[in-house]
């Protein structure tokens, strides 16, 4: 069936660096995610190398920790929003490299430290789902703008299969990820 686990057993969290967006540009030396643009055009996953909406950049004269730089495989999490039904929003981020890519305002790096117990591409499937959700929103504070912080994310206990059998759920999802995805654009390219 699969073992219990809490998700800071296998997880750990970094907060992204706040950066305003008149410190954001068009091109520059580190790719720059930050929550607003997270909400809009991506989903599921960021694929570094193949955006769906273009990723804005940073100088690299900012002061940023090196938890705050992100690679393939680490997930980015919005745990802020307007609304409670926004609020844990997740993507993966998927190539890049090579590139210097910094998580953004109101982001947190969500990063698997035990990759022989968890998938960051089932983690992030897992992240998506309304059961994981009901679980997120136990740790909502706030009253115009809601907010969950990784301490309580990290209490959050999660019945996770073997490796393998993840690996294997991660196949099917991304092949039917892939295959929606390819008929949005070709109905997206028919409609224009």
């Amino acid at each position: 069936m699969g073992s219990n686990y809490l998700i800071g057993e296998f997880c750990s969290f970094a907060k992204g660096a706040s950066i305003p967006r008149d410190r954001m540009f068009d091109c520059g030396p580190w790719k720059y995610l930050h929550y607003g643009d997270l909400y809009k055009g991506h989903n599921l996953y960021i694929d570094i190398e193949k955006p769906t909406k273009a990723i804005p950049f940073i100088s690299d004269d900012e002061r940023i920790k090196s938890d705050q730089f992100v690679s393939d495989g680490d997930i980015i999490y919005v745990l802020t929003s307007e609304t409670i039904d926004d609020l844990g929003k997740a993507l993966m981020v998927k190539g890049g490299e090579g590139e210097e890519i910094v998580a953004g305002t109101e982001t947190t790096v969500m990063r698997i430290e035990n990759c022989d117990v968890a998938n960051p591409a089932y983690i992030n499937y897992m992240l998506q789902t309304e059961l994981f959700k009901r679980k997120l929103r136990q740790y909502v504070t706030g009253m115009k703008v809601f907010r969950v912080h990784p301490r309580d994310i990290a209490k959050i206990e999660v019945n996770l299969p073997d490796i393998d059998t993840q690996n294997k759920v991660v196949h099917i999802l991304d092949a039917i990820y892939e295959k929606c995805s390819n008929i949005n654009r070709l109905n997206d390219y028919l409609a224009a």
